[in-house]
């Protein structure tokens, strides 16, 4: 008997090479949907709305809206829809608002902003206006560290300058001079004047480099994560972030009027007199006390306005405390820090 292979059966369709293709395309299609979209969920802004943040920014910062103009900026600025320098002269014009209404702080966030942006043509400027921000926060010797260490070139406006040097080396590190003096800032005032000193400007070096030895061998004995040690520097870490917030939300936001200041003087016009003695000074001869011509606010105006900024920062911390033992859930035991054994007062 003859045995025959049975008749070939079509079982239906299969997918060809080119449904596979469609069917790849889509999915890579999906995929870039989905990056686009997760792009955008992440804060990526579109030219478009970039350039209509800026805008929007314009317009606040010319109404005086200082603050909701910088938070568009700032949005701008990282949008990176514009190059390095433009941003940068962005950055400088907030920089110089601040600094022109007075908030040296904030102006010289914006100064550091630009300078990091690549400031450019401005660089210069932008150099300028940090030492002088920060001669005006009293940061004297940052200040002279940071004007020494600028060379406005061109190519390299950030270089290193010769006024500069590196004063010792611990083993690969370098240290310069005006990481040095930079500390004369953190030091107690007499500590300050003294080794602001020229002739004792090494002892000063010799302090800070043992100071940078013992912290690194410190560290290796982990000292660095002793209970108590942590403990105080928490304490210093609350009491820094405390006069931080004071200075910025209490100082930042004193602002002096003249006919404010003239109020002040003239009803403290008796403690001037009697404390600065009269234009030409004390015990003149010939000349007695009531003799004297009494002061003018223009000759005593610069005294006004450092004790009148004293008594509205006092006035406002105390202000501030109250409100805020007044909002939150308090109670105060006064009696209990003197009485023994922290006992009530009978």
């Amino acid at each position: 008997m003859e045995l025959r292979r049975p008749p070939h059966t079509d079982e239906g369709p299969r997918p060809d090479r080119t449904v596979r293709i469609l069917l790849v395309l889509n999915l890579l299609l999906l995929l870039g949907l989905g990056a686009w979209l997760y792009s955008r969920s992440e804060g990526g802004t579109s030219p478009a709305e970039a350039e209509r943040d800026r805008q929007v920014a314009s317009k606040l910062k010319a109404a005086g809206a200082f603050d909701e103009a910088a938070s568009l900026f700032e949005k701008y600025l990282g949008s990176g829809q514009s190059s390095g320098e433009a941003r940068a002269k962005i950055a400088y014009s907030l920089g110089t608002t601040y600094l022109d209404r007075g908030q040296y702080e904030r102006a010289l966030r914006w100064y550091y902003e630009a300078e990091a942006l690549g400031a450019g043509s401005l660089a210069g400027e932008v150099g300028q206006k940090i030492v002088h921000c920060l001669e005006r926060l009293g940061r004297h010797h940052a200040a002279k560290a940071a004007l020494s260490s600028r060379v406005q070139l061109a190519a390299d406006p950030v270089q290193r300058s010769e006024a500069d040097p590196i004063v010792a080396r611990i083993g690969e590190n370098e240290i310069r001079r005006s990481e040095v003096e930079r500390t004369l800032d953190d030091l107690p005032p007499e500590a300050a004047r003294a080794f602001a000193d020229p002739a004792r400007r090494g002892e000063l070096l010799k302090k800070y480099v043992a100071d940078e030895l013992i912290w690194r061998k410190a560290t290796r004995l982990q000292y660095d994560d002793d209970p108590e040690v942590r403990q105080r520097h928490a304490a210093l870490l609350k009491q820094l972030a405390v006069s931080r917030f004071v200075e910025r939300e209490v100082l930042g936001k004193i602002e002096v009027d003249e006919a404010d200041l003239k109020t002040y003087f003239e009803a403290n016009a008796a403690r001037y007199q009697e404390s600065s003695g009269g234009p030409d000074g004390p015990n003149q001869a010939g000349q007695g006390a009531g003799d004297r011509p009494p002061l003018s606010f223009e000759q005593m105006r610069s005294a006004v306005e450092r004790d009148y900024r004293i008594f509205k920062m006092q006035a406002a911390y105390n202000s501030m405390i109250e409100a805020e033992l007044a909002t939150d859930d308090v109670e105060l035991f006064p009696e209990r820090m003197t009485s023994p054994e922290g006992k009530d007062a009978p």
